[in-house]
């Protein structure tokens, strides 16, 4: 059954958007706004802006704007009800299990419902269960603590074949949900699965926002790894891309925004107990090399990246690839080497936090300085055409950096990590820019002729389909339905009145909506704003919020959205250019609303004047002289009715 209307309204209700928004993007404070770049479109100045008060979003740019259920359905490809859960999870807010329907979901809701589950089954089986006696001895033997457990939702697969899948059974779920989420495997014969996870500890990965997305399960008995690997990991699936996830990245966000500062290191076993010993800003890159779409999460939290590596040639190799591509994202990029033998889980369970954040603190080294003392130590600097590749190495990973300024202060250092002067360093740099933007020129004619090559390729519009429309709980209602944003734009006097209309409810509407057809309002979207207000003041339930919640459609809730993050009240050069005082909004709503009303009416008076003087002209030219003289009355009653529109007249009917 779907999500109690209450329930809904708790989770709204609970919801920070800006919080939830800066998941995705670094938002700055600007007036009572929260400005960033769009994570919907690509951009170079801020359009994407949060209004904490009204708890919406809205961007410039791309036009795309909504809740907080709308940003949460958008970023994470999710629908409406799996955007509520998402968000209930978030908050703390219950929703009972029966109210799930995953028969009804999405695939990819479905797989994240089938995910949840599995989870909890597994930290049942560790904490509630004799069978995970010996995995939570385990795992306290290793120091961790049962906050810390819970924290990381750790848990434990029973050495049995089908214990996940009989008991998801139980519970209606599919055994084709279980294999797409990566729990169950098909047996080879055919004659049915068997559960991919066994007798071992489970790890759940997590999205950056708490929604389970796969698990790595580490072998409880080390005697068993002669016969077996040490970690299983869930495939790809719909829900889950290795490259793009960061383990450790939901309880360490906060702290990464607070230190401006992220701890990358390799194990999950790494990531838990440096959190338990203080040190929260610290994630793990999931088994795999540092990624660029990993890099681009990281940057939405942190100015710089600390990488900790291990202590050999592979280690050394994983740390310098990856300062290069964290340096290339624009953000600073260090290396710390721990104690020849100790791992960061080692290190800080015999040393502590505070020990290991000194460590951290003094032993870090940016590329140039790494780079230089890593080919010292190989040996690498004996030959002067060997030190000129290791200069030119450095250089080229200080060329991608983005920002000019930042790229000098790096060539002023390696000028003094190197010894050479930075004129000749500057001298490579230069030659090392045009390259790349020999490259990337070379690339950016590659996909245009790729492009081309596609749109000659693409069947011609008349046989092609239409597109397909979302489908969704938020469907628009039939009569608005069929109405688009396009037509003329909103007008400054249009975006007042709606406005106003969504802020003050059912008088505003009567006293607007009294006052002006449907036809005054422009094309498109806006009439199809004020129509949907109209219906709701006939029907006698007038609820604005329904606009700016989605329930009257994706479009009108965008337009909603518009509307309500636009700062601009009327415009005090209206005042300026017809004499008529202007009020601010929050001042004086209602006389605002008159004001505008008037300009709107003005405009449309203006338009039919200027349609009947074209057709004079026409006409004139033709030698109709009757024509002419018709249409010089229908001149005559314009300029009068707009008289009487300034006068306010239409007012006192």
């Amino acid at each position: 059954m779907p999500i109690p209307d209450e329930k809904i309204e708790e989770v709204r209700t609970a919801t920070d958007l800006v919080e939830v928004a800066e998941d995705y993007v670094q938002l700055k404070q600007s007036g009572s706004r929260y400005m960033g770049l769009c994570p919907f479109h690509n951009e170079d100045t801020p359009s994407f802006g949060v209004d904490p008060d009204q708890n919406l979003y809205y961007c410039f740019g791309c036009q795309n704007g909504g809740d907080a259920f709308k940003f949460i359905q958008e970023i994470e490809g999710v629908g409406f009800l799996e955007s509520v859960r998402m968000l209930a999870d978030r908050y703390g807010i219950p929703l009972p299990e029966e109210e799930t329907d995953p028969d009804a979901a999405s695939e990819r809701e479905s797989i994240l419902h089938a995910l949840r589950f599995a989870a909890r089954f597994f930290y049942r089986q560790l904490t509630q269960s004799d069978r995970g006696r010996p995995a939570l001895d385990y795992l306290r033997r290793r120091g961790f603590a049962p906050e810390t457990i819970k924290q990381f939702g750790l848990g434990y697969a029973p050495d049995e074949w089908d214990a996940l899948l009989t008991t998801a059974e139980e519970e209606q779920i599919a055994l084709e949900t279980l294999e797409k989420a990566g729990l169950i495997i098909e047996r080879n014969d055919g004659s049915g699965y068997y559960d991919r996870y066994r007798g071992r500890i489970i790890f759940p990965i997590f999205s950056h926002i708490g929604k389970v997305l796969a698990f790595a399960g580490r072998i409880l008995d080390p005697d068993d790894e002669r016969d077996q690997p040490k970690y299983i990991n869930s495939p790809e699936t719909e829900v889950y891309h290795k490259k793009e996830v960061l383990y450790g990245l939901n309880q360490a966000k906060q702290a990464i925004r607070t230190t401006d500062e992220v701890l990358l290191v390799e194990g999950y076993t790494d990531v838990i107990s440096l959190s338990q010993a203080g040190v929260d800003n610290v994630v793990a890159s999931s088994g795999t090399a540092l990624t660029e779409q990993q890099i681009g999460v990281l940057d939405r939290y942190a100015k710089r990246a600390v990488m900790l590596y291990d202590a050999d040639e592979a280690g050394e190799r994983a740390a310098l690839r990856g300062m290069e591509r964290v340096l290339a994202a624009g953000l600073g990029a260090y290396a710390v080497e721990l104690p020849e033998g100790d791992d960061p889980d080692e290190y800080v369970q015999e040393h502590g936090g505070d020990v290991f954040s000194e460590h951290v603190q003094e032993h870090r080294q940016d590329l140039p300085s790494f780079a230089y003392q890593r080919a010292r130590r190989n040996g690498s600097l004996d030959a002067p055409e060997d030190r000129v590749d290791v200069q030119r190495g450095i250089i080229e990973s200080v060329a991608q950096i983005p920002d000019a300024n930042l790229r000098r202060e790096y060539v002023a250092h390696t000028s003094e990590v190197t010894g050479v002067p930075d004129s000749d360093l500057f001298r490579m740099l230069e030659e090392e820019r045009e390259q790349l933007e020999h490259r990337a020129q070379r690339r950016r004619t590659r996909e245009q002729k790729r492009q081309q090559r596609q749109s000659e390729e693409a069947p011609s519009a008349e046989n092609e389909a239409a597109p397909p429309t979302r489908s969704d709980a938020s469907s628009p209602a039939p009569d608005v339905a069929n109405e688009t944003t396009s037509g003329p734009a909103l007008l400054p006097e249009e975006r007042v009145l709606f406005r106003l209309m969504l802020e003050n409810g059912r008088r505003m509407v009567e006293l607007v909506l009294g006052h002006m057809s449907l036809d005054e309002f422009s094309e498109g979207g806006p009439r199809a704003l004020a129509r949907a207000l109209a219906k709701m003041y006939e029907e006698g339930n007038v609820q604005p919020q329904q606009i700016l919640n989605g329930e009257c459609g994706e479009t009108l809730q965008q337009l909603g959205a518009s509307v309500m993050m636009d700062e601009h009240e009327a415009s005090e050069h209206w005042a300026q250019k017809e004499d008529i005082p202007v009020p601010h909004l929050n001042d004086r709503p209602y006389d605002a609303a008159r004001s505008a009303m008037k300009f709107l009416k003005m405009d449309r008076a203006d338009e039919a004047i200027e349609a009947v003087r074209e057709r004079m002209y026409q006409a004139s030219q033709q030698g109709a002289d009757e024509q002419v003289q018709r249409l010089q009355q229908k001149m005559m009653s314009l300029q009068e009715l707009r008289k009487g529109i300034k006068r306010g007249a239409f007012l006192d009917d």
